[in-house]
């Protein structure tokens, strides 16, 4: 082993130290002159004297060496040094390693000649030099394999400052670039998720199918979850997708969910779907509806018998229903029907007027305004009779109303029919009706020209203001308000619920006159004939002439 701690290397590399070596080693073994066996004499007569002497390899030696001092680069070129060392390592064990194989093989062809003798020794070494040398190889490799290149020079500090910079500015600029790709691709997936989201919950809001009408019995379990009546809506194809529905409702506050059966369709909306739930089925299926008719309030007869061809519940314009308006009319006015009619609801007609009172219409009036669907099975007939029943039920809680004021439900509804078209809010409608039994009270017409409009059949037509403000107050009719008191002999339209309380409930007030204005609608009372016309001129006349 070489000693760390001997005198500084040369300035030589370590190959050229060995090189070196090994070529004054060779000049020795060429100086040595062996002797020659003739030079021997042997004794005669006696037997060849064997040297007992024991031939040993000549072991070779290597002056001792301190290890060089090296500058070893920084850690971010440690990859870059390591290469370049290896390289030259590699190189030079294996020249090397060359060198010493040769004088190994050298060393063992010397065996077979006699041994020769340095004169410089006095002792003949003991160990074999084939060894020597393979201990020597085997420690020089060693050290050729931990020490790099005396060859190798450290990179300089400045250039090793620049490549360190120039390596951390590509490191910046990779991991900038990796960054911004992950922050790029999380950007797109986060706005993907969303928008697939917000795409899935509208599509799954709106209609599974707007132009389906097909009306589905639907029977809801009682105790069924948002989430359970979501499924089967989804498995009937009513809706798209039952979670959103459950979702939806949540949201909403759709909470109060009644069991039952319901008549839904895939045009419905999340939204009426919910509003029908919470309204409650019935406890047998009922035939599904094709269309709905619907009835405003203050119509006449002849303005519904229009209204019931037209189906309500469609996208397409102008949807008709199965039914005409000729036979709608022509069903009002059958004496047969009536009677039925009368028979199956006798509170409701117990005051109706008979066809010779000078009555237009039976009828009119007695049909109750709202919506109305209608199915498969529905005939004219049917429809009138569903109309009539409503009224019925309405006015069904009033009926002892009626008779503690002593009046008739054909009164009520006369008077309320005056009601619905001469005023616009709950408040007018019962201070138009307190006026109303004022004038009766003091022995005053109603002065309605509605009633002389409806006689005219111009009442629920389009008419201009002219003609509103000019009417023939001494057209000769029971209609005529003007020349007769009292109610008239029939309502004169289909009144509103509202109109009917007014009625059964008016204000109280002291006015006997009232006049609405022809442009805004806007009704104002007065208690003497003088208000009244000053009202008049300044409300309408005035208006009229601009």
């Amino acid at each position: 082993m070489v000693d760390k701690e001997t005198t500084e290397f040369s300035r030589g590399s370590f190959k050229e130290k060995i090189l070196r070596q090994l070529e004054e080693n060779a000049a020795k073994q060429a100086e040595t002159k062996f002797p020659d066996p003739e030079d021997f004499e042997r004794p005669k007569g006696s037997e060849p004297v064997t040297s007992e002497r024991k031939i040993e390899p000549r072991k070779v030696e290597l002056e001792p060496f301190k290890l060089p001092v090296f500058k070893f680069p920084e850690a971010d070129e440690e990859e870059d040094f390591q290469a370049q060392v290896e390289e030259n390592t590699s190189q030079e064990t294996g020249s090397l390693r060359q060198k010493l194989e040769e004088i190994v093989s050298d060393e063992n062809q010397e065996q077979t000649f006699p041994p020769p003798f340095s004169r410089s020794e006095s002792v003949v070494q003991e160990e074999p030099i084939e060894q020597e040398n393979i201990s020597e190889k085997r420690e020089s490799e060693k050290m050729v394999k931990h020490q790099p290149s005396r060859r190798t020079t450290a990179p300089s500090k400045k250039n090793s400052s620049g490549k360190k910079n120039k390596n951390k500015k590509k490191k910046k600029v990779t991991a900038g670039k990796i960054i911004t790709v992950i922050v790029v691709l999380l950007i797109l997936l986060v706005g993907g998720t969303g928008w697939y989201g917000y795409k899935f919950v509208k599509s799954g809001i709106q209609p599974l199918d707007s132009k389906n009408t097909t009306v589905k019995s639907i029977s809801i379990p009682a105790g069924s979850s948002s989430k359970q009546i979501g499924e089967i809506l989804q498995r009937q194809s009513i809706i798209k997708n039952g979670m959103i529905f459950q979702y939806y409702t949540k949201f909403k506050n759709y909470s109060e969910f009644k069991s039952g059966y319901y008549n839904l369709s895939p045009n419905m909306s999340l939204s009426t779907i919910a509003s029908k739930l919470e309204e409650g089925g019935t406890e047998k299926p009922v035939a599904p509806t094709l269309g709905k008719i619907l009835i405003p309030e203050g119509y006449t007869l002849t303005q519904i018998a229009k209204a019931v061809t037209v189906n309500n519940n469609s996208q397409e314009k102008n949807a008709k229903t199965p039914f005409s308006e000729a036979d709608f009319m022509k069903t009002v006015q059958d004496p047969t029907f009536i009677a039925k009619m009368v028979k199956a609801y006798p509170k409701l007609f117990a005051s109706l007027p008979t066809k010779d009172s000078g009555i237009k219409y039976q009828l009119e009036g007695y049909l109750f305004p709202a919506t109305y669907d209608y199915t498969k099975s529905s005939t004219v007939e049917s429809v009138i009779e569903n109309m009539i029943e409503t009224m019925n039920a309405q006015l069904t809680p009033y009926y002892d109303t009626m008779t503690q004021k002593n009046l008739t439900v054909n009164d009520v509804l006369s008077l309320a029919a005056l009601v619905e078209k001469e005023a616009n809010n709950d408040d007018d409608r019962r201070n138009v009706a307190a006026t109303f039994y004022n004038r009766m009270n003091q022995g005053m017409t109603l002065g309605s020209n509605l009633s002389i409009l409806y006689a005219e059949g111009k009442l629920g037509e389009k008419t201009s203001l002219a003609e509103d403000a000019n009417i023939d107050t001494n057209l000769d009719s029971p209609y005529n308000l003007y020349a007769n008191t009292g109610f008239g002999p029939g309502p004169v339209d289909s009144p509103s619920l509202s109109s009917i309380k007014a009625v059964l409930n008016p204000a109280q007030n002291d006015y006997l006159y009232f006049v609405a204005d022809v442009t805004t609608g806007k009704v104002y009372f007065a208690k003497t004939l003088e208000e009244q016309n000053a009202n008049v001129q300044k409300y309408v006349n005035d208006k009229l002439s601009k």
